[in-house]
């Protein structure tokens, strides 16, 4: 019989589809046809039925679904590790004249998001949700570069170099949701942080759109005592108490860096079941609360971003994955290291794309969804002899190299190689914009 002839066929050592749970298979391959699987199959099956136009033998390798960062800053990495004050503002900062011209100055913010982007793609990421977006710059770099992406449209009191006022956030971030609704890459939500500051009438507001439209929200709560003090000072409720009495605790309400967790957030959030999205640090992470290791035995479905880029070492998903594995270890000592290492990257796949509501179309391997996938090189002497992939993949003190990315089956990444961004023009701007910015 003719082989069909099909866009592209990656034949692998290992591939680790997420679904079914903990299965990894050997020596197989994906089929990838109009930027959506085919199907797994044996290679040798494979290479008898279908005809690739493109095709890859990756025989030192792990393909999996691409990581999804469920939580980041990319627009300010260009500020990672700068030493001085920098670092505590963001662009929606109005009490600082010097932080609101950087954030107003769209070069700044296209370099920043372009050259964490170009950090994402090397580390494996294919998708990552921006928690406040500078609009249209992120949008161009989304469409220019081929990642995918959620972007959230801040909502706040105060002006900003986006917006002056609530009602302006509303209309200008509603205005880019609508402009790009059709666009395969991108979803636009809006996105909130000191709650506290917000007034009533905006979050009903909010809300209102929430409903109507269907509107998902990322929102940055719990964070630390003093935020959840002065929302107590303010409203006489504590945040998650708030946002659940003007109706923002929806099923598609994304929660992101929650903790100080009481018994009564918990016992909210297990109705609600809202998404969490965790970061997950050494000796700082998530199931180090006592409240937050009991959302780990529910249902709730738990995601992994990376936050501040100007407050982390790096954007490196897999540096988050090896402390959520070792978090749920603390948590549970009864579950086993190869089973916490299946859930840790459970979390920054499929756990991902449900946060953001692509699990139909990302998140695993399987036939249908789009071709959003990786493949790391597992085959050093670091690895050797490979008992577990997942295993290996997730707690090897040495980083294993993602060599190849795609997105809907076009590559972003071929043998370690920026395929849509110019790197070494990435390093000379971020070289130009250190001088600069410690001048």
């Amino acid at each position: 019989m003719q082989p069909i002839s099909i866009d592209l066929l990656l034949h692998c050592q290992w591939v680790l589809p997420i679904v079914p749970y903990d299965q990894i298979l050997q020596n197989h391959s994906v089929a990838i046809d109009g930027g959506r699987i085919l199907e797994i199959l044996a290679t040798e099956d494979a290479k008898q039925k279908y005809s690739g136009l493109q095709a890859e033998t990756l025989e030192k390798h792990l393909i999996m679904p691409g990581l999804i960062n469920s939580h980041c800053h990319s627009s300010s990495r260009l500020l990672r590790d700068i030493g001085n004050d920098f670092h505590a503002k963001h662009w929606l900062d109005t009490t600082n004249s010097e932080s609101n011209l950087l954030y107003s100055d769209t070069k700044f913010l296209a370099d920043s998001t372009s050259i964490a982007t170009a950090e994402m793609i090397k580390t494996g990421t294919t998708c990552f949700a921006e928690i406040n977006s500078p609009g249209e710059i992120q949008v161009d770099i989304v469409r220019n570069t081929g990642i995918r992406s959620q972007l959230g449209f801040t909502l706040q009191e105060g002006s900003s170099a986006f917006a002056t006022n609530a009602e302006d956030y509303l209309h200008k971030g509603l205005k880019l949701r609508d402009n790009h609704s059709n666009n395969a890459l991108l979803t636009i939500v809006c996105s909130l942080s000191n709650i506290s500051q917000i007034e009533d009438k905006t979050l009903s507001q909010l809300a209102a759109f929430a409903n109507e439209l269907d509107l998902p929200i990322q929102i940055q709560c719990n964070e630390t005592k003093e935020s959840i003090e002065a929302c107590v000072k303010k409203s006489g409720l504590r945040p998650l108490q708030r946002l659940n009495q003007m109706g923002l605790l929806l099923p598609e309400t994304q929660l992101v860096e929650i903790n100080h967790l009481n018994p009564e957030d918990i016992d909210l959030l297990e109705k609600t079941n809202n998404h969490i999205v965790i970061r997950p640090v050494t000796n700082n992470g998530f199931c180090h609360n006592h409240a937050s290791n009991h959302l780990m035995q529910t249902d709730a479905n738990i995601s992994i971003g990376t936050a501040n880029a100007a407050e982390n070492t790096d954007l490196n998903m897999f540096d988050r994955i090896k402390a959520a594995a070792i978090e749920i270890q603390t948590a549970n000592r009864h579950q086993s290291p190869q089973d916490a290492a299946h859930q840790a990257l459970r979390m920054a796949t499929l756990n991902g794309a449900k946060t953001l509501g692509w699990d139909n179309q990302i998140g695993s391997i399987e036939k249908g969804k789009y071709a959003d996938l990786i493949a790391i090189e597992i085959d050093s002497i670091h690895h050797q002899p490979l008992y577990n992939p997942a295993s290996q993949l997730v707690y090897s003190p040495f980083n294993s190299p993602v060599t190849h990315s795609w997105v809907a089956g076009k590559p972003l990444l071929k043998d370690a190689k920026l395929c849509t961004l110019d790197e070494n023009k990435l390093i000379q701007s971020a070289k130009d914009w250190g001088k600069k910015l410690v001048n």
